[in-house]
């Protein structure tokens, strides 16, 4: 809890691909507020942080039309083809994150 009365966790996040080389680090470690969410780390958080990328961030990771996020029904918004890894399972933008997550944000995979 920080001085002003409100619980912080710590989530570690790995990034691979593309993400890797536009952030120019392998992984980093956010303190965010206790009920943060898969989302709040990937669009508020790491765009916070690499704000001279943040605009390619979203555009690489989030689906967009014109410019917008698109959004499902419940306001979530749309990855593209990455997946979100949270303690070795997927997991969705609308997961609360907890106190030592360790989450890995994959690119899309080919196959053939």
């Amino acid at each position: 809890m920080n001085k002003n009365g409100v619980r912080k966790i710590t989530v570690k996040i790995r990034y691979f691909g593309k993400l890797r080389e536009l952030l120019g680090v392998k992984d980093e470690t956010y303190i965010v507020k206790k009920g943060a969410t898969v989302a709040d780390l990937l669009l508020d958080h790491v765009p916070n942080r690499h704000s001279n990328v943040s605009k390619d961030w979203k555009e690489t990771l989030f689906r967009t039309l014109k410019g917008e996020h698109l959004q499902e029904k419940n306001g979530t918004p749309v990855l593209k083809n990455y997946l979100v890894i949270v303690n070795g399972k997927s997991a969705q933008l609308k997961d609360c994150l907890k106190e030592g997550d360790d989450m890995a944000v994959m690119p899309p995979f080919g196959g053939g």
